[in-house]
């Protein structure tokens, strides 16, 4: 019973996965490739350098080491290679595509250094054990990625046949294909299982930055789109603006009608945002009764239209927990978060201390 639920849990991970759209799965591997890139680095560097020793074993075959000495060191060139563009660029794609740049190049010293050999005849169990090393990179790559290095190592196979002559030359391929065929089974379901552990992490990082009484986002959320004091992933050519607005006499409030009631009109506010904001907007509960807006694709005039409905409608509404009125400040983003951010407060201030209830654009 415990095989057939296991079963169904892969299937449905692996429907799961097939139904994401290209912006998620690219997100999906990223952050697998980051997940398991430590240990898959750590595991090609102890196999390629775990080759060099195999010198010894070249000695008993040819009674010198001079013929496989350079071929057997030839692995130390795709390791410095490796690390310089893996120190270079941090690009999963990169990266995976460095992880298989070394272990082919695990290949082509030990092809290299076979060819030297008197006796090659203990060639297919290299060859066999180099498959784990593709079970290996797995753990980071997609799918794709590994039929297409599969299919490589296997005309590689072929080619270095030409000139080396494999002595178990049929019984290589023979198994070589099936092998390929295993690997990637497993590693869909390795990524099926990587799946649910993501889906959890999706779900603690959400629940992360997000208020828990309005439900939209809260200050945590500004570490992961603020760097440098920029707004991350917004173009030089992009137009954003920022509001801020603030609950009129909110104190009174929880003073005259109590705190339930506060945090319901709280969590009121914190739904009308959520409807009014377009698909790429962020709303924030900024800290008490003060809400952060940033509206991208936006300028300062919609942003002020934008605001100044939200406003009207709050007015007039007969639905809020009790009657409330907003004032809201706007500016539009200059580049600099801080100073915008700045400049909006005092908008905000100065529609508080000009009679509330209105929208003032700085």
């Amino acid at each position: 019973m415990r095989i057939i639920s296991g079963i169904k849990t892969i299937a449905a991970l692996l429907k799961e996965l097939r139904s994401m759209g290209p912006k998620e799965n690219a997100e999906f591997y990223r952050a697998k490739c980051e997940y398991y890139q430590g240990i898959v680095e750590l595991g090609l560097l102890v196999a390629c350098l775990t080759t060099i020793f195999f010198i010894y074993s070249d000695y008993m075959i040819n009674g010198s080491v001079l013929p496989t000495l350079i071929p057997r060191l030839s692995i130390l060139v795709f390791i410095a290679v490796f690390f310089i563009v893996t120190n270079i660029s941090s690009s999963s794609r990169v990266v995976i595509f460095m992880d298989f740049f070394l272990g082919h190049g695990m290949i082509i010293a030990a092809s290299w250094t076979a060819y030297n050999l008197k006796d090659n005849s203990n060639s297919i169990t290299g060859i066999i054990i180099v498959n784990i090393l593709w079970l290996v990179i797995g753990y980071v790559s997609t799918p794709k990625d590994t039929i297409i290095n599969g299919i490589i190592y296997v005309l590689e196979i072929v080619i270095t046949n030409t000139f080396i002559h494999y002595i178990n030359y049929e019984q290589i391929v023979s198994l070589e294909i099936p092998i390929i065929m295993g690997i990637i089974f497993v590693q869909y379901i390795m990524t099926a299982f990587f799946l649910d552990r993501y889906r959890i992490s999706q779900k603690l990082e959400q629940a992360m930055i997000t208020d828990p009484l309005t439900q939209v986002y809260n200050r945590h959320l500004l570490e992961k789109i603020v760097s440098d004091n920029t707004l991350k992933d917004v173009s030089e050519d992009e137009t954003v603006s920022i509001a801020m607005l603030d609950i009129d006499d909110f104190k009174k409030i929880n003073d005259d009608n109590g705190h339930y009631t506060g945090d319901i009109t709280l969590f009121y506010i914190g739904q009308m945002l959520s409807k009014e904001a377009e698909k790429e907007d962020y709303v924030i509960r900024y800290g008490g009764e003060e809400f952060v807006i940033i509206l991208r694709n936006c300028g300062i005039d919609d942003a002020r239209k934008r605001m100044e409905k939200v406003r009207s409608e709050i007015e007039k509404a007969k639905d809020t927990p009790v009657p409330f009125t907003i004032s809201v400040g706007v500016s539009g983003y200059t580049g600099d978060y801080t100073n915008t951010l700045r400049t909006v407060d005092a908008a905000l201030y100065e529609a508080k201390n000009t009679g509330k209830n209105k929208v003032v654009v700085m």
